[in-house]
């Protein structure tokens, strides 16, 4: 699973760019010093070649990879490798070597988390005072650059938990109001559009795996109107609402009920074997409706129900919404109280059955 991102800049090009660019001046500047206590060993060639690799690995890593914590520890810790062994010859600390050690820590900062920039900041910083201690020099004043990192990295991990914190906020709000817009408000059931959104799902699921098969029940309550209209719609919300209870009750885990409009209900039944799975769950939707509802005084249900295997000819949820929908109509039609399953022969026009063969050989070439 990708790491939840901390960085202080949003996006990954614009991340890319400020990594490089802290890379390029590190390596600016290491050249320039090596250039100036010329000649150039074998092992400075060998190390520039590292620092090289590693400046194209950070251009052309994937934007997955770019900010994960073992990537920017490998950069940081890379160059901070590389940068001791160079200082090791130093005569001093010299100003060059603060600049190196401050752009190695502005890298760090690009670490996904919080308590990941301060453990790579502490042995960034680690490694400059074990380079004052090798030179006797921690009570010098060199060693003021210390206290600096620290509060540097204090800094850069409080602005990145700031960051963090206000990405959290921004998703949820917006997993709120995706919530609200997906969510039936009467009954806290998933919408219409939510409830294609996952018949969606199981479609995709079906193709990646042809064992995956899945059916739709469309669901419209029988008497209801008679009820609306004599107790008022106050009585007629309260049976929906319990009628969404028990449907419910009458799913596995997994599965899903939705409220499609008025008192119509759809339900989606994953991982079914044939017709068994569905007509055991049907019968118990049927049998859980016939149970009185109090609103007052009693008061009973009944449903309609079509239903649509994912074997149908389909190319989109609309399709399997469709087919179900016209056979729960041959179940009123029949007597009511019943469920029927899609015949798309008898259900579809023969012009739509042509339309959809159509769209589904596109689709699938």
């Amino acid at each position: 699973m990708e790491e939840p991102s901390g960085l202080p800049y949003p996006g990954t090009t614009r991340t890319r760019i400020y990594l490089v660019t802290l890379q390029v001046l590190f390596v600016v500047i290491l050249v320039e010093h090596l250039c100036r206590t010329l000649p150039l060993t074998r092992l400075d060639g060998l190390l520039l070649t590292v620092l090289a690799m590693l400046t194209l690995t950070m251009a052309t890593a994937s934007k997955r990879l770019l900010t994960t914590t073992w990537f920017i520890a490998l950069l940081s810790l890379g160059d901070t490798a590389v940068l001791l062994h160079t200082i090791e010859h130093a005569p001093t600390v010299e100003p060059w070597i603060m600049y190196e050690f401050l752009l190695l820590m502005l890298a760090v900062s690009y670490a996904p988390s919080v308590p990941k920039i301060v453990w790579l900041s502490g042995l960034v910083a680690g490694s400059y005072a074990l380079s004052l201690y090798r030179r006797d020099l921690l009570g010098s004043d060199h060693a003021f650059l210390l206290p600096v990192l620290l509060s540097l990295t204090m800094a850069l991990a409080s602005k990145t938990r700031i960051v963090q914190a206000e990405h959290e906020r921004l998703a949820e709000t917006e997993e709120q109001a995706r919530y609200k817009t997906m969510t039936d408000s009467l009954t806290g059931l998933p919408n219409r559009a939510q409830f294609l959104e996952r018949v969606g799902r199981s479609i995709h699921c079906s193709r990646a795996d042809r064992t995956f098969q899945f059916a739709v029940l469309f669901i419209d309550l029988d008497g209801f109107k008679p009820i609306n209209d004599r107790f008022g719609h106050k009585a007629g919300d309260a049976v929906l609402r319990q009628t969404a209870k028990r449907l419910q009750a009458c799913l596995r885990k997994g599965d899903t009920v939705g409220r499609y409009g008025g008192d119509e209900f759809t339900l989606l039944i994953n991982r079914v074997l044939g017709d068994a799975d569905a007509v055991r769950v049907a019968e118990r939707v049927l049998l859980k409706l016939k149970e009185p509802i109090d609103i007052g005084e009693p008061v009973t249900v009944g449903a309609s129900i079509g239903i649509a295997l994912s074997a149908n000819l389909h190319e989109r949820p609309e399709d399997l919404i469709r087919d179900a929908d016209g056979a729960m109509y041959r179940a009123k039609a029949q007597g009511k109280n019943q469920y029927v399953f899609s015949d798309q022969a008898r259900d579809i026009p023969t012009a739509e059955l042509k339309d959809r063969l159509q769209r589904v050989a596109r689709a699938r070439w």
